[in-house]
């Protein structure tokens, strides 16, 4: 059987209302050189018998019996993926016209990028425009095409900004990083981004090429409801260790002004100074990760001071102070 230029994966899980739309919207697209990769990961409403009603040859549609997880889900779609490119569609969303021909152009254009994002068009239930998640898509750079550590900054501090539903990845790039983690559930696309970005550049494009649905009531399985909020917190801690074996050069080169603006010493390893700028963050989970990190690295009796002192300072459990 011919290679297709595209596999277009989709891993659907209870989304009767909406997956009829995505997969639509992928067979009218103006480049048809496609195969649709759909797993339906154990759904419990019509959601398998409504993709069965596609005839399209290319449409390559497995059901797990039950349900195992949007990472285990993502990983078997992706194996059974044969284009030189993948481009991620999720059964809640859809793709906007034109979508896998910019794309394809794009990587063909700049054999250098393994990725091509888009700021996506955020829809409502019935795919209406809608502010949504207001500014989390936003492209957050002045400059058009930032390198890589510029994005892995902004992951460090301010977590994932790029629209997973709108990527297409070299095939060879995602079989080089490896599959989807199946301990992770709400930051298992945050953390292949991560090990792309370690060693390859992405683009992301302004102009919109897929909608993005938000759902009522924060039903989204990255929404903001308690506890997608409680996951989260300790996927960051996990992802974040990512960093940690990075090598210490390209590090430094992530964090060079950080480093120098608050005076940190990253002459020693870099668990030591890593601790200190996750410190800077926001977050508990930043917190925690900066005592795990300078636990993990602390070697000499200067570190064991500094890992003792904020040990007893830090505070990412909350624990109220009973004075």
């Amino acid at each position: 059987m011919e290679r297709p230029t595209v596999s277009v994966v989709i891993k659907a899980y209870n989304h009767e209302k909406y997956v009829a739309q995505s997969i639509d919207s992928i067979l009218t697209q103006s480049f048809q050189d496609f195969e649709l990769v759909v797993t339906d990961d154990g759904s419990t409403d019509a959601t398998p018998e409504i993709i069965r009603s596609f005839t399209d040859p290319r449409v390559d549609f497995v059901r797990f019996e039950r349900n195992r997880g949007i990472s285990q889900a993502m990983n078997a779609t992706v194996a059974r993926a044969r284009g030189e490119f993948v481009a991620i569609l999720n059964s809640d969303d859809f793709a906007l016209p034109g979508r896998l021909e910019t794309q394809v152009a794009f990587l063909r254009e700049h054999p250098d990028v393994a990725a091509v994002f888009s700021v996506p068009r955020q829809v409502g239930e019935d795919g209406e425009p809608v502010a949504g998640l207001g500014a989390l898509f936003d492209f957050p750079f002045d400059e058009p095409n930032p390198p890589r550590r510029a994005w892995l900054r902004r992951f460090f501090f301010r977590g994932n900004s790029l629209c997973a539903p709108s990527a297409m990845v070299r095939r060879a790039v995602l079989n080089e990083i490896g599959p989807d983690d199946p301990r992770l559930t709400n930051l298992q696309d945050f953390d292949r981004w991560i090990r792309l970005l370690e060693k390859h550049e992405i683009f992301v494009a302004t102009e919109a090429l897929t909608a993005f649905r938000v759902r009522a009531n924060h039903a989204n399985a990255s929404g903001a409801n308690h506890a997608a909020t409680l996951r989260a917190a300790f996927e960051f801690f996990e992802v974040y260790k990512r960093y940690r074996a990075f090598a210490p050069p390209f590090l430094r080169e992530i964090f060079a002004e950080d480093v120098l603006r608050n005076g940190i010493d990253a002459s020693g390893p870099s668990g030591t100074w890593l601790a200190e700028l996750a410190l800077l963050g926001e977050t508990p989970w930043h917190h925690l990760f900066a005592l795990d990190t300078l636990y993990e690295a602390a070697s000499d009796d200067a570190s064991y001071r500094r890992l003792r002192d904020l040990a007893a300072s830090v505070n990412p459990f909350r624990i109220p102070n009973p004075a």
